[in-house]
């Protein structure tokens, strides 16, 4: 069964390059696309996107003004049937690694929004690069990880999640002493120490899958929400996150579990 997959891209360049491969990858059909222009939207976007994509999907561009946080709502609520999840691929291109101007961009916050929406996961494709067009590169192999930590109802939905996206290449990784069976998670385990940071040791991780170029890796991590507060719990998430936000050739997929 084809996923349910949406893609907001905010211009036609190298991480929208990324997020359309990925997306064709797990979609196993056609998915959505999406744009609200902004103050620096290139007028030509509808053009680019056709040279990206040759016309498949086509890029539904919205009024300027449009709220994009309601938008993205919108969208998912039209691709949503029967408590699916919808992933909702979001291609971010930064000019330097810069946490706080990361922080401060739009799409930060509907990150955060999205992370609280029911049966949505939010799979970012980073990009650090100067250049503003496409590069025609991308890579031939996707592996997909999932981060496995205690053997709890989160981990079994990111793994559950995992599994939906149809790659070949399906391993958990668990770092330091592992207190459970692989045979309980149901996918092989990779055994990974931590001497020290748990976010260095991730990196470390992810950068032996990517140093061969033709590689891509999705990086699944099961995300503890707090349904009282409406908010992210446990710092194991956020180290992660802050280690690969700017790491090339990684996705970053946050599976969200209410409480």
């Amino acid at each position: 069964m084809p996923n349910r997959v949406l893609v907001y891209a905010e211009a036609v360049d190298v991480a929208a390059e990324g997020a359309v491969w990925y997306a064709r990858r797990i979609a196993g059909g056609p998915f959505t696309a999406l744009h609200v222009p902004g103050k620096s939207t290139d007028t030509g976007i509808h053009a680019r996107w056709f040279d990206l994509t040759g016309g498949e999907p086509r890029l539904d561009v919205l009024p300027a003004g449009s709220d994009a946080t309601k938008a993205v709502l919108e969208a998912i609520a039209r691709l949503r049937h029967d408590g699916e999840i919808v992933t909702v691929v979001l291609p971010e291109q930064f000019s330097k690694r810069s946490l706080m101007a990361a922080a401060q961009r739009a799409q930060f916050r509907l990150k955060l929004r999205l992370l609280v929406e029911p049966d949505v996961v939010v799979a970012d494709v980073p990009a650090v690069t100067s250049e503003r067009r496409p590069e025609g590169r991308v890579p031939e192999h996707l592996a997909v990880r999932v981060v496995a930590g205690q053997l709890d109802d989160a981990t079994k939905r990111g793994v559950a999640y995992a599994r939906s996206l149809g790659i070949d290449d399906l391993r958990a990784v668990h770092f330091g002493e592992r207190s459970w069976e692989e045979s309980e998670l149901g996918i092989p385990v990779d055994d990974e120490p931590q001497d020290g940071k748990l976010g260095d040791a991730m990196l470390a991780y992810a950068r032996r899958l990517t140093e061969d170029p033709t590689v891509s890796v999705n990086v699944v991590l099961p995300e503890r929400i707090d349904t009282t507060l409406h908010r992210l719990r446990g710092r194991r998430a956020l180290a992660i996150k802050r280690c690969l936000l700017f790491e090339p050739h990684v996705i970053l997929s946050s599976v969200p579990h209410r409480n």
